[in-house]
């Protein structure tokens, strides 16, 4: 990354993070403990709420995060599902290219990503750093016009 928010990919694009949003993953989690299920409806839920939207956001790729398992009492089931856990903090940005892409529709292309991390950015995680720049632009992102 040659400066905070500019990333250029190995095809020499160049993208922009134009918004970042961050909050802890189980900031509403009131009681009990995280569970692998839970967590697969929060991801499916996080996609679900970009669906359809275009300016100035375009479509939403999620970066699938690693989950760790969340110890329970020795010997005993937790009786609300798989007890695991995601990174601490969620993270969405709003990542947009001045070029469309490969097919021309639009004035410039844009993607939000959503990704976990276990501390606030900036820094981005160096793990999700290389899944950004290893992103196909072309294939996920969206052209958008002014």
């Amino acid at each position: 990354m040659a400066d905070v928010g500019r990333f250029e990919l190995a095809s020499g694009r160049s993208l922009h993070l134009r918004e970042l949003r961050q909050y802890l993953t189980y900031e509403g989690l009131l009681e009990g403990l995280p569970t692998a299920e839970g967590n697969e409806r929060m991801l499916e839920r996080l996609a679900a709420e970009r669906r359809g939207k275009t300016y100035p956001d375009g479509p939403a790729h999620l970066i699938r995060p690693t989950e760790r398992p969340v110890a329970y009492r020795k010997g005993e089931r937790y009786p609300f599902g798989t007890p695991s856990a995601l990174p601490r903090v969620t993270c969405i940005g709003r990542f947009q290219s001045f070029e469309p892409t490969s097919h021309r529709a639009g004035d410039f292309s844009g993607l939000v990503v959503i990704w976990f991390q276990e501390e606030y950015a900036f820094p981005i995680d160096p793990d999700v750093t290389r899944q950004i720049l290893g992103i196909d632009w072309d294939g996920l992102a969206a052209d958008i016009d002014y």
